[in-house]
């Protein structure tokens, strides 16, 4: 009996983990893209 409990464990641990790296990655992604905005922004400021 703990084998399977140890196994549905495993498995939705993996699965949150899964899910935690891909929004994780999707934060980063969008904080870099706002940030490359913001920064390209910032030399169109500087060059008028």
């Amino acid at each position: 009996m703990k084998t399977r409990w140890n196994r549905k464990n495993f498995l939705l641990v993996a699965g949150l983990s899964l899910i935690g790296v891909h929004i994780g990655s999707m934060l980063v992604n969008l904080v870099a893209k706002k940030s490359v905005h913001s920064h390209s922004e910032i030399k169109k400021d500087r060059r008028e």
